[in-house]
């Protein structure tokens, strides 16, 4: 019986992922000792491949795209192949989805398209659950946390500062290293104003200190970034470290990312104008932390003006992130 595809063989291609976004990097699938014509692949963005030496295209249509499968007909440098197309998240059930395809194409010598479209079917309901749009909002927030993550934690920490981003988990600051805390606001005022929707959010915890990041982006149809080519970026930064990229993934998913959203049209574009950042100190406009709210109030929301303060340097927050995590850095 073929062997794959495994955890392991999509870790090993995560670590070789091409640059090129029509590029992809494949290992072939053996029976026993043998190799088949058979290989799985991955592309500059990670989506997960089955590729199966084909005569000529499919004489149906192909099956319709499901949440994060999808069937293509490619030709590559040494011939036409019938693609198997799944994003990151869904490696668990593509797994099993191939291992059926494999079967019915090496043991029971099936014709290739017609045997995934009859696999496919079969599986149609495990690729079904309907994907909710990301709202703006999140988008907008999300973005800013990847800026940081991208311009200031991976070359301060390399691929470890993955484990500092401690907004997916939902915690009171977006990242932690050791005695830093670091929070981000973003918004596309003309202003660094930011809303504090937690008592606790500007809180120092004793011993530590915390800086605030200040991003103002500019939503634009021409803007030149979008979550999707940020996430990207930082998958070339951590390219080399699978463990890292894996973690960094599936924190993205459960932020609510998905690979159907490059082509949803749901992506805000935004031009990144401005990124400050500032020290949470006595003289930062904040409610005092002995402050209680009378009883009956269960939240408040404030708005901060940043406009007077001094904000500090990038060089500067990035030494006090290496001085908090000696060693760190890969």
């Amino acid at each position: 019986m073929a062997e794959g595809p495994t955890p392991t063989q999509w870790a090993t291609l995560r670590t070789r992922r091409p640059i090129s976004e029509d590029a992809l990097t494949t290992i072939p699938i053996f029976a026993g000792a043998e190799e088949t014509p058979l290989s799985l692949a991955m592309d500059s963005v990670g989506n997960l491949h089955l590729l199966i030496p084909v005569d000529s295209g499919p004489i149906e249509p192909n099956p319709p795209d499901l949440n994060g499968l999808r069937v293509r007909h490619r030709r590559l440098s040494y011939g036409e192949v019938l693609d198997l197309v799944a994003n990151p998240s869904h490696e668990t059930v593509f797994n099993a989805v191939c291992q059926d395809v494999v079967a019915a194409v090496l043991v029971e010598l099936r014709e290739p398209w017609s045997a995934v479209a009859a696999i496919i079917r079969k599986w149609q309901s495990a690729w079904k659950p309907a994907r909710q749009e990301m709202d703006k909002t999140v988008q907008v927030g999300l973005f800013g946390e990847l800026v940081v993550l991208h311009s200031v934690l991976i070359p301060s920490l390399g691929t470890s500062a993955v484990e500092r981003w401690s907004g997916p988990e939902f915690e009171r600051h977006d990242f932690v290293v050791d005695r830093l805390h670091i929070e981000v606001k973003t918004t596309r005022k003309s202003r660094h104003e930011h809303e504090i929707s937690r008592l606790d959010q500007l809180r120092v915890p004793e011993g530590c200190q915390l800086l605030l990041v200040s991003i103002q982006l500019e939503q634009s149809v021409g803007g030149n970034e979008t979550l999707a080519t940020r996430m990207d970026a930082i998958v070339d930064l951590l390219r080399s470290d699978a463990v890292a990229m894996d973690a960094f993934m599936t924190k993205m998913v459960n932020l609510g990312w998905s690979e159907g959203m490059r082509d949803s049209g749901e992506l805000l574009r935004f031009f990144l104008r401005e990124a400050l950042v500032y020290r949470v100190d006595e003289d930062f406009p904040k409610l005092p932390d002995d402050f209680v709210p009378p009883s009956g109030v269960v939240s408040i929301k404030y708005v901060v003006d940043l406009a007077n303060l001094p904000a500090i340097g990038m060089d500067e927050v990035a030494e006090l992130i290496r001085n908090e995590s000696p060693g760190r850095a890969q």
